[in-house]
């Protein structure tokens, strides 16, 4: 796993100060460039506005340590600061959908929602030295989560334990202890975390601002030293494969939603509860859909991407990209661009007959599929054998099992997704563009078994 090295955390202290540009930069250019320097952080206007429902990250990738399990991490409201509380929203649907028919359409779908419940007032705490009250850090968190398929209703977790903040030990004694009350058994095999974990976020700051601005920046790569709220599960690849066998049909798509009571704005969904946030592949929103339909894209269903008017050509022909190839002098693939399309809406075929001859992750891999319907997913073949030795660069490195095949913590989505923006691994691209002996480094190290996540940052 890495470590965070003295070395490392000077190369911080560099990025952090030049970060503080960037932000600068984002007020004096305006609001199309009010958004966050990481992934999916801020992908949109609302919810750079609304961080409770606000994905950052989402990942899908085979077990390592328990290789017939698939582990998902759906990541929300970025840049917490360290040892200030941070509560989920107790009017909100958090869910993570699996498609296993390549239709778009979610075949499981797993849901989270919560409660608050006040703590014993401490001895040394007077309320009237609080303006509001209970404060958050008195508050505690529990959660439902049900499982959603054939059309019935599961419930797998009823009272769940959401770990909090680290408040440092007068507040919160022995946090190791509270990370691991916060993981449980799932019936049937699995696991579930829920609750506050450090960002493992991480990228070159040279490739988040070009890729996402068309700016140049100190290229220092870095991670993210605050703390996100987490949604992890580990699944048995039986429970998610189409028609139960994961053999047969190995290939699954996946995203994250949160949706909210309706106030009748924006959004899509039930009568009760309509969608504002959704991710699958990282950078997608912000990198592919043009600004103005942002947050519109956040109200969609995969399943209408095909006829909806704005996913499919946005992919085939992003501005961005012709932002990108401009500032950093390098030719871009003329559109339509249809390995764009394969990375990113149907998975990885030859029989696809696209630019990018790899049987990778495709729904058509699976035996029982015989068509598919294009759809931004994050594809998962979990067939591909876990690599000794995974590569951050995933398939442009020759590491089927990484990013866009899943996303695994390692994998530095924001360069891979800048040199394919470019035109790799269809064409040439511009694999130099970004220096890949730069050190790369989580802020801190991933652990070797579920949750896998960081404990929370506790300072900087």
């Amino acid at each position: 796993m890495q470590q965070s090295s003295a070395k490392s955390r000077r190369a911080w202290v560099i990025a952090a100060g030049a970060s503080v540009a960037v932000l600068t930069a984002t007020v004096l250019l305006g609001p199309a460039m009010r958004q966050s320097t990481a992934t999916s952080h801020w992908d949109a206007p609302a919810t750079f506005a609304d961080k409770q429902i606000d994905a950052t990250d989402l990942y899908a990738f085979t077990s390592p340590e328990k290789q017939d399990t698939v582990t998902i991490v759906a990541d929300y409201i970025p840049f917490q600061v360290p040892q200030k509380p941070y509560q989920f929203d107790t009017n909100a649907h958090y869910e993570v959908h699996v498609d296993n028919t390549g239709t778009g359409k979610a075949a499981v779908t797993y849901r989270w929602t919560f409660k608050n419940k006040a703590l014993p007032v401490p001895s040394s705490v007077r309320k009237r030295e609080h303006k509001a009250w209970p404060p958050a850090s008195l508050v505690e968190q529990s959660y439902t989560l049900t499982r959603l398929r054939d059309g019935k209703s599961e419930t797998l977790v009823r009272d769940g334990y959401v770990a909090p903040t680290d408040m440092g030990p007068l507040a919160t004694p022995d946090y190791p202890s509270l990370r691991r009350k916060a993981v449980r058994d799932l019936p049937g095999g699995g696991k579930v975390f829920t609750g506050t974990a450090a960002d493992p976020f991480y990228s070159d700051n040279d490739a988040v601002n070009l890729l996402r601005f068309g700016l140049r920046f100190f290229p220092v790569k870095t991670g993210v030293p605050m703390n996100v709220s987490s949604l992890a599960l580990q699944i048995p690849k039986s429970e998610l494969a189409l028609n139960g066998d994961a053999a047969a049909n190995p290939v699954i798509g996946v995203w994250t939603t949160a949706s909210r009571r309706s106030s009748g704005l924006l959004g899509s969904g039930s009568d009760d509860y309509k969608q504002m946030s959704r991710l699958g592949n990282p950078n997608f929103n912000e990198v592919i859909i043009p600004l103005k339909e942002r947050d519109r894209f956040n109200t969609l269903r995969p399943d209408g991407d095909e006829s909806g008017g704005l996913v499919v050509p946005s992919t085939l022909d992003p501005h961005q990209a012709k932002v990108v190839a401009d500032k950093a002098n390098v030719m871009q693939p003329p559109a339509p661009r249809k390995d764009l399309e394969e990375i990113y809406l149907t998975g990885l075929t030859p029989r696809l007959d696209g630019p990018i001859k790899e049987d990778l992750n495709s729904h058509l891999l699976n035996r029982d599929v015989s068509g598919i319907a294009k759809a931004e997913e994050l594809r998962l073949n979990m067939s591909t054998p876990v690599s000794a030795a995974p590569d951050k660069y995933g398939i442009l490195k020759g590491d089927k099992q990484g990013y866009p095949n899943g996303r695994r913590l390692i994998d530095d989505v924001v360069t891979v997704n800048l040199r394919m923006l470019l035109g790799e691994p269809a064409g040439k691209g511009a694999p130099g563009l970004i220096a890949e002996d730069n050190p790369a480094f989580l802020y801190k190290p991933i652990s070797d078994s579920f949750p896998y996540l960081a404990l929370p940052v506790t300072a900087v």
